[in-house]
């Protein structure tokens, strides 16, 4: 999913640079241009967009170990703690 992010990201980046590239020089299909600009923008949002949430399950992911292992440890020490009953 990062992979995808990236391409994303790197291809509307591109595309928008490409745009502002014709807006200076004043190129005959600019409007054509500036549409893929649009794109390119769009493009950026959407891999910043999947970056986001492949970062948010990572943090999750580790998260609900993190809760494992604590429950986990906390059921093993009430087992030894009612043997030493």
């Amino acid at each position: 999913m990062k992979k995808i992010a990236i391409v994303l990201a790197s291809a509307g980046l591109i595309l928008a640079i490409l745009a502002q590239y014709a807006l200076v020089n004043d190129w005959m299909w600019f409007k054509v241009f500036h549409t893929l600009g649009f794109i390119g923008y769009i493009l950026i949002i959407s891999g910043l967009a999947c970056f986001c949430l492949w970062l948010i399950h990572q943090f999750s992911r580790d998260e609900k170990n993190r809760i494992k292992r604590y429950y986990h440890r906390q059921h093993d020490e009430s087992e030894v703690n009612t043997a030493q009953r």
